[in-house]
């Protein structure tokens, strides 16, 4: 009795471990297969952050907010990134760094003001000391109640 007992739970055993290195090397092909067709989601995955891309973008492609994203937003800073985002004055990647930017802000709700610093920050480094200027004046000239005479 104790030696088939023995060789049952030795069995149960094998097969146990069978199915563990199953699930483990399909896992493990899932993860490389991953990695390698999301190495520019890099950076969020390491964050721990979910991603999900239900299609990839084309040039006549539009950028659609979730429901989410627009409740972060305050109704002016919508506007402002969709019109933004409509002229295309801004490059779809870049504008895409910056709604990121703007979605995982330690603000409850993002206004208008922090949209227009996120944008100036984000294209800062990018552009040369005329076209920043240039930059400015589009971002704030209503504020400070500019001419564009």
């Amino acid at each position: 009795m104790k030696a088939s007992l023995f060789e049952l739970l030795l069995s149960l055993f094998e097969k146990t471990l069978t199915q563990l290195k199953e699930k483990q090397e399909t896992t493990e092909s899932l993860m490389l297969r991953d990695t390698k067709s999301n190495e520019t989601l890099a950076t969020d995955a390491k964050a721990g952050l979910e991603i999900k891309i239900i299609k990839e973008s084309s040039q006549a492609a539009m950028r659609i907010f979730s429901f989410d994203e627009q409740m972060k937003l305050t109704k002016a800073s919508y506007q402002f990134i969709v019109k933004i985002g409509a002229l295309g004055i801004i490059p779809r990647h870049t504008m895409e760094l910056i709604m990121n930017r703007l979605f995982f802000s330690d603000s409850r709700f993002v206004s208008l003001q922090e949209t227009k610093w996120t944008i100036r920050s984000t294209l800062a480094h990018t552009l040369d000391p005329v076209q920043l200027a240039f930059l400015e004046l589009v971002l704030y000239f209503k504020e400070d109640g500019l001419s564009l005479h």
